[in-house]
């Protein structure tokens, strides 16, 4: 980006590389009712840019460089049914396995990082069941979103790492279309006022409701 090219020394900076490989499979059963998904990944990051340092000096001669290197692999699972009477149920699972490598030339990684490290705000485990109804004017939904513990750089201080722990929040609403062109929605979200922060030193908002009106310019 503009910055680092801006702020290095190294005439030979290049851009950073990747390499990924995904494979899927879907499954339609009884007759569309339900279906399943199964796609593993596998990615690969070279030549990431990084600020050299004393720390990583043996690596590289310049101020910036392409020497920082990981990976992130997973699996992911889906599920979708619809029932009659209008229900419908999504579930989402995706495992996440990610790692910080050495860099080029040097048995270390970018500091605060060391090698095997998991990068900074993946979750290992995440998973998403969300469950529908809409029937006629009526709309309603209820899920729960759910991960697990972080690695996470402290805000106040970048130089260390810290565990953002795992949460899981629900979520509901319903939605009532009064006309052609009106809907009134109630939304309640983290209904069990859970504590928590999605990225480290920045509490996500308690329990609360949003309650609106759409108008929709044309259906």
């Amino acid at each position: 980006n503009v910055f680092e090219v801006a702020f290095t020394d190294n005439p030979d900076l290049q851009p950073e590389r990747s390499r990924n490989f995904d494979v899927g499979i879907e499954q339609s059963l009884l007759s569309g009712i339900v279906n399943l998904g199964v796609t593993g990944f596998f990615n690969r990051y070279d030549d990431l840019i990084v600020t050299v340092g004393r720390t990583l000096g043996g690596a590289s001669r310049y101020r910036t460089d392409n020497i920082s290197n990981a990976r992130a692999n997973g699996l992911e699972l889906s599920g979708d049914a619809r029932a009659p009477m209008g229900l419908s149920l999504h579930i989402a699972y995706t495992f996440l396995d990610t790692e910080t490598l050495e860099v080029d030339g040097l048995p270390a990684a970018p500091p605060p990082f060391k090698p095997g490290d998991p990068l900074i705000r993946r979750p290992r485990h995440q998973t998403v069941i969300h469950a529908g109804y809409e029937r006629k004017r009526l709309n309603g939904f209820a899920e729960v979103q759910q991960r697990s513990e972080t690695l996470d750089l402290e805000p106040n201080f970048a130089g260390s790492t810290y565990p953002n722990p795992g949460y899981a929040v629900f979520n509901a609403g319903v939605s009532v279309t009064l006309t052609r062109n009106i809907d009134v929605f109630v939304r309640g979200l983290n209904l069990a006022d859970r504590e928590y922060e999605e990225a480290l030193g920045y509490p996500a908002l308690r329990r609360s409701g949003i309650v609106g009106v759409r108008i929709a310019a044309s259906r």
